[in-house]
C-alpha cells in the first residue's frame, strides 16, 4: 500500500479544493445564465382604445407591461384582424392595400387558445437559449419586447377579440408591424415562432 507524504497529501487537498471551488463557481454562473432575466410583473396596465371602425387605436409609444396569467379570456366568438397603413405606406410603390379588416368566426376559440399558449418573454428567451446557445448559455439581451429594432413598417397589425357577454379585448404589437410582443395592455406575450399570429390567422380565415 502506497504511503503519501504529508506534503503530497496537502497538495492533493489543495487541488481537490480548488477544483471544487471552480466547479461551484461555474455551476452558479450557469444557473444565473439560465435564470429568468426579467421580472414577471412589469409596467403599469393601460387601456387600448378602439376607434370608430372597431380597430385598436395604436399609439406611437407603447409601454411594456406584463403579469402572470392567461393573455386573454376564453370564450371569444370572433377574432378581428385589423391592417392599418402607416405613413411609410404612402411613400411606397402603388400596390393595392390588403383589406383593412377580416373576421374569423369558425375556429375563433382555437385561435384564442393559441394566443394563450404564447410564451412570456422569460420563457421565450429560455427557448432561444436551448435552441441556439452552445455549451454555455448566451447572456440575455436588452429587455425583450421593450427595445425595438430601428426600421419602419408599411402596415400596423392588430387584433380584437369579440365576446358575447363581455367587452372586446384589443391586442397590439409592442414594436409595430408584427414585431416584438403582442399585448392587451395588461400582459405581453412573444409572437416569435413560425407561423406568426397574422399568418396563422390568415390561414384559418381562408379555411373557414
Amino acid at each position: 500500500m502506497t504511503t503519501w507524504s504529508p506534503r503530497r497529501r496537502w497538495a492533493m487537498v489543495v487541488m481537490v479544493t480548488v477544483i471544487a471551488i471552480a466547479a461551484g463557481m461555474v455551476t452558479i454562473a450557469w444557473a444565473r445564465r439560465i435564470a429568468s432575466p426579467w421580472p414577471e410583473m412589469a409596467g403599469t396596465p393601460y387601456e387600448i382604445p378602439l376607434g370608430s371602425d372597431g380597430c385598436p387605436v395604436i399609439e406611437e409609444q407603447r409601454q411594456f407591461v406584463d403579469a402572470p396569467g392567461a393573455l386573454v379570456p376564453p370564450g371569444a366568438t370572433e377574432v378581428l384582424l385589423c391592417i392599418t397603413p402607416t405613413t411609410l405606406r404612402s411613400q411606397g410603390p402603388a400596390v393595392a392595400d390588403p383589406p383593412r379588416q377580416r373576421v374569423l368566426r369558425a375556429g375563433a376559440a382555437d385561435f384564442v387558445a393559441l394566443l394563450n399558449q404564447l410564451p412570456n418573454r422569460n420563457d421565450a428567451w429560455r427557448q432561444w437559449q436551448r435552441l441556439h446557445s452552445g455549451w454555455w448559455p448566451d447572456a440575455a439581451p436588452e429587455p425583450m419586447g421593450e427595445s425595438c429594432l430601428l426600421g419602419g413598417h408599411s402596415h400596423e397589425h392588430s387584433f380584437v377579440l369579440r365576446y358575447p357577454n363581455r367587452p372586446p379585448v384589443p391586442l397590439i404589437y409592442t414594436c409595430g408591424g408584427q414585431a416584438g410582443g403582442i399585448t392587451t395592455g395588461t400582459r405581453t406575450r412573444m409572437d416569435d415562432t413560425k407561423p406568426h399570429l397574422v399568418d396563422e390567422f390568415l390561414t384559418r380565415f381562408r379555411q373557414q
